[in-house]
């Protein structure tokens, strides 16, 4: 099957079982692609046979088994190994690409309606977004690569190119140190025991992923001169009340219920680039957020500035107001 057919088999696919306006509105964008490159083509196509009848004419090519073969060239002919493995290289390609853009509309179904921009994404992102996606074997980053998708589609310009780039350069075992990262993010925040080591602080993700991340401009630094600390942490006034707080996400915040000793409250933390806070934007959608904030909060625990806070409550966004979600105590 090829690139052409995956993308097409791809969209009718999920179009059987879940259509909504984040869903229409990608398959909109395909197959007027499709329409596009199909004008263009028979634009071309008189142009091209032209040539190919000249070169046919000198000897230089023939037509054979309905292909058009380039004589001195091997790369041109499909029987030769060469030709062989162009061929299959372009298979798997098409595969890879009909895979990913599975994956985004299978994440699009799941999105309301209400949530999904009426402003069409770019083409030149999806151009590069297929260029990038193609080459995506794992279906671990196939997953992600949807999400990209899924995500462009439901908030344009969201992810620039920068990110498409640096997120291309991810390796399976560079998207799984990240996910190990997780419960210790909050916003652009990778927090950490100031005593410790990264790869201390991190020891269940392997030292040299661990900084490849920071090569792949996902985290800034590592090293103990590259973590901050907040002199205060942000007051919301919740219950009547005024607490600190930690933001997650537009979302989801923290509040911290410390007993009546604690002063101040300073966290330490590590920080996230740009691409690295949307990798975590990203990366959250596919996170249940009660489960993250627990395993969030079991991190929390082991940190020295958290060690008086009696307990940590999720208060979430739902129905346009802030409610309580869960509380973990000490």
């Amino acid at each position: 099957m090829n690139m052409e057919q995956e993308i097409i088999k791809a969209a009718t696919g999920i179009a059987t079982t879940a259509v909504n306006k984040g869903v229409g509105k990608l398959t909109d964008l395909l197959f007027s692609k499709k329409i596009l490159q199909q004008k263009r083509l028979e634009t071309l196509s008189t142009t091209q046979d032209q040539k190919d009848a000249e070169l046919i004419q000198q000897g230089l090519a023939e037509f054979r088994d309905e292909r058009f073969i380039l004589i001195e060239e091997q790369i041109g002919n499909p029987t030769s190994p060469l030709g062989l493995i162009l061929a299959q290289n372009n298979q798997n390609q098409s595969e890879n690409l009909g895979k990913c853009l599975s994956k985004a509309y299978e994440h699009l179904s799941e999105k309301a309606d209400e949530e999904i921009s009426d402003e069409q994404i770019s083409e030149t992102f999806f151009n590069k977004w297929m260029n990038y996606g193609k080459e995506v074997s794992e279906d671990e980053l196939q997953d992600l690569w949807g999400r990209i998708l899924a995500e462009e589609t439901t908030f344009p310009n969201s992810v620039n190119y920068l990110v498409l780039n640096t997120l291309s350069m991810m390796s399976k075992n560079h998207l799984e140190a990240f996910n190990d990262l997780i419960p210790f993010i909050c916003d652009r925040n990778l927090y950490c025991n100031n005593t410790l080591l990264a790869e201390e602080n991190y020891s269940h993700v392997p030292p040299s992923i661990l900084y490849e991340l920071i090569d792949l401009n996902i985290i800034k630094g590592l090293h103990p001169e590259d973590i901050f600390f907040k002199k205060e942490l942000l007051k919301v006034t919740y219950d009547d009340e005024s607490f600190p707080a930690i933001y997650i996400n537009k979302t989801n915040f923290i509040v911290l219920r410390p007993n009546e000793n604690v002063k101040k409250i300073q966290p330490n933390f590590f920080l996230l680039t740009t691409v690295g806070q949307k990798l975590f934007e990203i990366a959250m959608s596919n996170y249940e957020i009660d489960d993250y904030f627990g395993k969030l909060i079991n991190n929390f625990k082991l940190f020295p500035e958290f060690k008086l806070i009696e307990a940590f409550e999720l208060v979430s966004l739902i129905d346009n107001e802030w409610q309580s979600k869960l509380i973990i105590q000490r």
